[in-house]
Parts: structure tokens; sequence; C-alpha cells
């Protein structure tokens, strides 16, 4: 562990003089990123500044908040931007590919990703998904910068900037003896969190904006005036699935778009579809005309926030205005006047 912590402050004093002697580059791969809130300004801030480094990069975000976008402005921010950047996903394939595309395979005759990408940059991204075995072999090159390509005895140094990606806790599986703890602490000498997009509100309607010229343009269709009542919605939704999520919605909603103006009931969002409502095991108490009672108040509640008029959800759900107007006075949902 003393050496771990000998070599992690060599690192950080190299890591010192970096900054302290790096000259100004460009810095326009940060401009895909749009960051208007406090939080992902601060993000792209401190982003530019580890960009200039050959240090290992740690991202660490809810699936959908950009990772991989933020990895590849890194490397096109860095020195090493006309190099090349390569990209592998630990989670989407079994060990022993994992293996062969970091490492190359000699038998095949196969340069891995690390040769390919030398001078450059190598994301890995999910790497709390890399078997035990695979995060050993990885600690070493970090380490060294070398490795043995699969079936040879030969070791290849190459120098690439290793950038990894998580959404899982890390410090969670190395107590659960899951991912190795001097792995970890080699990892997380530079690290950048992206915020989820409910911390966020304030990019949510520019990202809105954004997601609708661009769609609207690749589609070859007007781009629509955003409804008054959409900010609101959107801002009150939690975005589970975060910028991804929303950049989906978006592209789904232009697709079906009616008219001119895009509206919330424009956009579905699965929290607000029946078929998705979770259902545990205290829903299933008492008779059925309680279970299907409280159901039926959980659907109205949630979809009532998307389409707060009772004509709107009346039309959502295919029935008369008058039979919502009466289910939401019957649940104590109804707005009272001017929901009308």
């Amino acid at each position: 562990v003393l050496t771990g912590a000998v070599a992690m402050l060599r690192s950080t004093v190299r890591m010192g003089r970096q900054l302290q002697t790096m000259t100004i580059q460009d810095t326009s791969a940060f401009s895909q990123i749009l960051a208007v809130g406090p939080k992902m300004r601060h993000v792209v801030e401190q982003a530019r500044k580890l960009a200039m480094l050959s240090a290992p990069l740690l991202i660490v975000g809810d699936t959908g908040t950009g990772k991989d976008l933020l990895a590849h402005a890194c490397h096109l921010a860095s020195p090493r931007a006309g190099k090349p950047y390569l990209a592998l996903n630990c989670g989407s394939i079994p060990e022993d590919a994992v293996e062969s595309e970091l490492f190359g395979d000699a038998v095949q005759g196969k340069k891995g990703f690390f040769e390919q990408a030398n001078g450059g940059s190598v994301l890995l991204d999910e790497i709390g998904e890399m078997s035990p075995r695979m995060q050993t072999k990885l600690l070493r090159f970090l380490n060294d910068g070398t490795f043995r390509r699969v079936g040879e005895d030969h070791e290849v140094h190459v120098d690439v900037r290793v950038i990894c990606a998580t959404q899982k806790n890390l410090v969670e599986l190395v107590q659960k003896g899951l991912f190795r703890e001097d792995l970890y602490y080699r990892l997380n000498v530079l690290t950048l969190y992206l915020p989820p997009l409910r911390d966020c509100p304030q990019d949510i309607m520019p990202l809105t904006e954004l997601f609708v010229a661009r769609f609207a343009d690749e589609q070859g269709i007007p781009r629509p005036k955003l409804s008054a009542d959409l900010n609101s919605v959107l801002m009150r939704y939690s975005w589970p699935g975060n910028v991804r999520q929303l950049k989906n919605a978006i592209y789904r909603a232009l697709t079906q778009l009616d008219g001119f103006e895009l509206r919330p009931q424009d956009i579905l969002l699965p929290d607000h579809d029946v078929s998705s409502l979770a259902v545990g095991e205290e829903a299933m108490e008492g008779s059925l005309d309680d279970i299907t009672r409280r159901f039926e108040r959980s659907v109205l509640t949630q979809l009532y926030r998307s389409f707060p008029s009772t004509r709107k959800l009346a039309k959502r759900l295919g029935v008369s205005h008058t039979a919502i107007a009466n289910k939401l006075r019957e649940y104590g949902l109804s707005q009272k006047k001017g929901d009308e």
C-alpha cells in the first residue's frame, strides 16, 4: 500500500509540473457539450484542464449523462488530438474478447486498441464491468505502458492515455471484492463527475431547443415552436435516463408531430406510461376494488403532470372530459377552477 501511495504522490507531482508548463490547446471540442447551469459549467472547466494531462482519467456519471461525449472532447482538446481515439465497452463483450481487443492477438496477427491508438487515447467504458483478470492486466499496463499480445511473450510498449468511464460506485465494488483496490486508486487520481440531468435544471430547455433544431433540420421539417407550458412539464420530470432520454424523447416527438408547435402531450415519457408503472407488494393489499382504485389513482396522478387540464387528460386517455373531471374529484386530484 505504501509503494502505491508513493507512486501516486510522484504521479501527482508530475501532473502539477505538466499543469504549470502546459500550452494552450484547442478547446473547441467542448463546444459540443452544452453547459448553461453552474454544475455543467464547472465540469467543462475542470475537463479543459484535465484534458491536457497524460495520466489516466476517470469519468463517473449515471447512464445517459454523456460520459463518452466528454471523454472524446477531452481527447480532442488534448495534445493527442491528432492521434487515434478508440473506445471499448467492457461490459458488452466476453472477457477473452476484451483481452484480444485491447492487447491484440499474435496468432491472428491482430493489433489491439492500445497498439492501434499509440500516441492517442483509449476509452474503457463501463470499467466497473471488467473482470478481475483483466483488471490485473490493465493495472500492469497503467504502471509501465507495456503489455503482451495474446499468444506472445514479447512485450510491447506504447504511449496511450487511458480514459475510463463508469456509472457504478467503484468504492462499493472495491468493498465487495469486485474491483481491485489498487486499480481504483490508480484510476481515481483525475476524476470528473457528471451530474444527472435532474440536478441541472438550467440545462433542460437549452438542450430541448438544441435537439428540436437538430432533429427538425435532419428530418427536413420546419422547426416547431415550443409551447408555453412545455418548460414546466420538462422541468418537473425526473429524467432517469438523463440527456440521452431527453434526446430520444424529442426525436420521437418530432417524428410524430402534427402541426407547428411542440406540446407536453407530444412528448411521451416512460414513467407516464401505464405499462411502466411499478407495482409493489403494498399496492397488492386489499380487495380487487382497492387495488384497482389505487392503481387508477397512480395513473391519473402521473399523467396529470404532463396533461394539466381535464380536457388534455381526457384526450390522452380517450375518455370524456366529464368522466375525467369526476375521477379527479373522486381522488382529490382536481385543481378546481382553471384546469378546464
